[in-house]
């Protein structure tokens, strides 16, 4: 329980740009739970840092996506790439 307080504490007392560190993490394994704890609650108050996470989730997806095109050799077709392109760009507009 005490080190549970401790992590979320010293996760609330970052600044964004280590928060932001903490996202890229997160996506590639669980963090500790009061880290995990104190992000989320972070992300509550912090527009800047919900916004970002957004964006590496997107960009992430996205990603996955065009590594499973070349994984298969297969090419995506001309349409879906197109309108996977609008999305991100519609969604970047969204969130700048």
């Amino acid at each position: 329980m005490i080190s549970f307080l401790r992590e979320f504490t010293r996760t609330l007392r970052m600044p964004c740009r280590d928060t932001t560190a903490l996202f890229s993490r997160q996506l590639d394994a669980p963090l500790a739970p009061g880290m995990a704890a104190g992000l989320r609650i972070h992300t509550i108050y912090c527009t800047g840092c919900r916004r970002y996470r957004v964006q590496v989730r997107r960009l992430r997806e996205l990603a996955g996506r065009i590594g499973a095109e070349t994984e298969t050799g297969e090419k995506m077709p001309g349409e879906v790439r197109a309108r996977l392109l609008r999305n991100a760009q519609a969604g970047l507009k969204k969130n700048p």
